[in-house]
């Protein structure tokens, strides 16, 4: 009886693994939260003090949107029909990226943390110096001095130095290199987006990125001497963007970089574009109760179309929130949302004209003007 129940629990268990086995296993969703905002969170936030617990708040729901973002690529990336090799490359894309924006993202509230501190004086009080800490202190005489007569001798002529041999005029870089070389120089800022750089048969350059049909972000500096599409919406590769050119170079995320680098001077001259009628108005009603958008973006608004003046604190925080919205664009890359990508715009036109900058304001609010008009109807066309 004993030797029968124990082959009884032998084939049950038997079955119950077979069971087991012949069921499919739980697909469970990657979460990349660790490798993305891991070991990031600053010193100074350690411990939440009630000045910084609003700074706290608003840092770690940032970068738990960003984990977000990674972990839901990430699924879409899971459940699509692309060999392992491949998915895994991209998920190592995927995270590096996340992890570059939430770096950004951390760096940009320390920076705010400490334009705070240094709004504070907390060097002690220079001693003051009583007049009886003063010792009195008697006068020297001076002494008197009898004229001598001295007859100087003649110098000789000091003989005339060898005129410098002249500077060889500096070799002109080739047009090939120096669309290399402002390629790099905007590729090194954002590394995770498309670039190309053209010349056009009349010898100009112009710049252009995929990511919103050319438009280029703010606190991206532009070389001098370059063009910027005019806002339009436009579609097709990156280099497709730049129209008739006689020669360019494309970036693509992981291109490597050359070993040096080459001082580029900048400009803010290539996003000079036609005057947009009533820009202040216009921008104040655009951030009026926008969704995805503070209050504060409406106020800052108002205050810099009014030229009545904005506090550095608020312009920080205000850049807070268009660092926070970049960095969801940029992860969203390339497929980006057209609400997200108007509220990036609005914010960049705000900061701009907040800080007086309106030639900024003004390209950035032009681009949200393009992109937010209904696309050109095709009714009634010729097939």
């Amino acid at each position: 009886m004993a030797i029968f129940g124990r082959n009884t629990a032998r084939q049950r268990l038997k079955r119950a693994t077979r069971q087991a086995l012949s069921a499919p296993t739980f697909d469970t969703p990657p979460d990349a939260t660790p490798w993305v905002i891991g070991g990031l969170w600053p010193a100074e936030l350690e411990t939440v003090k009630p000045a910084t617990a609003a700074v706290a708040a608003h840092l770690k729901n940032d970068l738990q949107r960003i984990a977000d973002s990674a972990n839901e690529r990430l699924r879409a990336l899971h459940h699509s029909d692309v060999p392992d090799f491949a998915r895994r490359a991209e998920e190592v894309r995927i995270i590096e990226t996340a992890r570059a924006y939430a770096v950004q993202r951390v760096e940009s509230t320390i920076r705010q943390l400490r334009s705070a501190e240094d709004d504070f004086d907390t060097d002690p009080a220079m001693p003051k110096i009583t007049p009886e800490q003063v010792r009195e202190v008697d006068p020297i005489p001076t002494p008197v001095v009898e004229p001598v007569e001295i007859n100087p001798e003649p110098e000789p002529l000091p003989e005339p130095e060898p005129l410098p041999e002249p500077e060889p005029p500096p070799t002109p870089e080739p047009v090939d290199r120096q669309l290399e070389s402002m390629l790099e120089f905007v590729a090194r800022q954002e590394p995770g987006l498309r670039w190309a750089v053209g010349e056009r048969a009349d010898g100009t350059t112009v710049l252009a990125t995929d990511l919103a049909h050319g438009w280029i972000p703010s606190g991206i500096a532009v070389p001098a001497g370059v063009d910027l599409l005019p806002p339009a919406r436009r579609g097709g590769r990156v280099g497709e963007l730049l129209g008739e050119v006689v020669r360019s170079a494309v970036y693509h995320p992981g291109d490597p970089f050359p070993g040096g680098r080459t001082d580029t001077p900048t400009s803010l001259a290539a996003r000079d574009l036609p005057r947009v009628d009533d820009l202040g108005w216009k921008l104040v009603e655009a951030t009026h109760w926008r969704d995805g958008l503070p209050r504060m973006v409406h106020t800052l608004a108002k205050a810099g179309a009014a030229r009545t003046g904005v506090l550095d604190a608020e312009v920080d925080v205000l850049r807070v929130h268009s660092d926070t919205a970049r960095y969801q664009l940029m992860a969203q890359y390339p497929d980006v949302d057209a609400a997200l990508l108007s509220n990036c715009l609005l914010l960049a036109a705000t900061e701009a004209i907040a800080l007086g900058d309106e030639l900024s304001a003004n390209y950035h609010f032009a681009w949200f003007e393009a992109l937010s008009a209904p696309p050109i109807s095709q009714w009634g066309t010729a097939p």
